[in-house]
């Protein structure tokens, strides 16, 4: 089934690909990993979290360190302190 969901920073749609059987797995508790093997790092993490790749890679660099307010001021919930 097409599955739509919306990343909370962007505010972007993503649509994917994937099984409700699989989405009933993960819920009761199958690792999304194990559930959804066939989604991408990316697309599980949209479901987990609500943050595209793109977002993610902004707020937290290739590397995985956090980046500043001000790196991520175009993110339309975060404001400069």
């Amino acid at each position: 089934m097409k599955s739509t969901v919306r990343c909370i920073y962007c505010n972007k749609d993503y649509d994917m690909l994937v099984d409700p059987a699989d989405l009933t797995a993960w819920s009761e508790g199958e690792l999304i990993q194990v559930a959804l093997d066939y989604l991408s790092e990316g697309e599980r993490e949209l479901l987990l979290s609500g943050t595209c790749d793109t977002c993610w890679d902004e707020m937290y660099g290739e590397d995985g360190d956090i980046m500043t307010v001000e790196h991520n001021s175009h993110l339309s919930h975060r404001e400069k302190e």
